[in-house]
């Protein structure tokens, strides 16, 4: 996903808030099937898509992206 992107997490965040999905795809100007797919992990967001999802809910785009050293692959 997008630049590291802990999909889980803003699902979870989503759900704990009790924001509606549709509600919050309207409001981001998504579709609310696109939104449903991301979270699932089934469909990449664009980042103006993560941008406008971050600023309808009212927090910093970090919020849901892993840090750098999650997104490094171990080497033997």
């Amino acid at each position: 996903n997008l630049l590291g992107l802990d999909v889980q997490n803003m699902k979870k965040y989503i759900e704990d808030s009790g924001i509606k999905q549709k509600n919050l795809a309207e409001k981001a100007g998504l579709n609310e099937a696109k939104l449903c797919l991301a979270l699932q992990g089934k469909r990449k967001l664009e980042a103006s898509e993560y941008a406008n999802i971050c600023r309808t809910m009212g927090v910093p785009m970090q919020t849901f992206l892993k840090s750098v050293n999650e997104n490094k692959t171990q080497s033997c």
